[in-house]
């Protein structure tokens, strides 16, 4: 597999390096650092390269890979390692995925009144739907993701991925927007919380 070209993300210290084809058969997929051992990276190739070369953070979703480093500086040095780790261990999928049949909105079905009474687990699989749907695609288009950790009353924790982990804005604005859109479709007394996986 082979990188088309490489895009900036709001985040200075990590790029996203787009393919010619996908890189993920589905889904996303977060590595950290810090996870490097075989319980996280498993037979994952490319993340204990990278991890070698300087990268802290991957993050694998369509066709791109998304690579943070420990500082944007470090782009000036190891910007060729780690093409090359990408290149080297990428494999191509065998197949291309099949095109998706259009459906209708899911945020057409979520029903506000009903939400706020709901229990815990029903709240988090609603709200995972509309992050798959309107917020993962477009923090995906800047290399990044987010895990929703939690749901408990009105406090909806998350955990963001990829380029979003150490971005500037994740606290502020791409925060705020987060809430926005839950608040506007599923309940206006939800608050969206920063938090790990401890």
């Amino acid at each position: 597999m082979n990188i088309l070209h490489v895009e900036e993300t709001p985040n200075p210290a990590a790029l996203k390096f787009i393919m010619d084809g996908p890189v993920i058969a589905s889904g996303s997929l977060s590595i950290s650092s810090g996870e490097d051992d075989e319980e996280y990276t498993g037979d994952n190739e490319m993340a204990r390269a990278l991890f070698k070369v300087g990268a802290v953070e991957l993050f694998l979703c369509q066709n791109y890979v998304s690579v943070t480093v420990f500082s944007p500086k470090a782009w000036e040095h190891f910007m060729g390692d780690v093409k090359s780790a990408i290149e080297e261990h990428l494999l191509s999928p065998g197949e291309k995925q099949p095109e998706k049949e259009k459906k209708d909105s899911f945020v057409n079905t979520i029903d506000r009144d009903a939400f706020p009474s709901l229990p815990d687990n029903e709240k988090a699989q609603i709200i995972e739907s509309l992050m798959d749907e309107i917020i993962r695609p477009a923090l995906a288009n800047d290399g990044g993701g987010l895990e929703v950790l939690r749901v408990e009353g009105n406090n909806v924790t998350i955990k963001y991925q990829g380029a979003c982990g150490s971005c500037p804005s994740a606290t502020g604005g791409t925060l705020a927007a987060i809430e926005r859109a839950l608040k506007g479709y599923c309940d206006p007394n939800l608050e969206v919380l920063i938090g790990n996986t401890q």
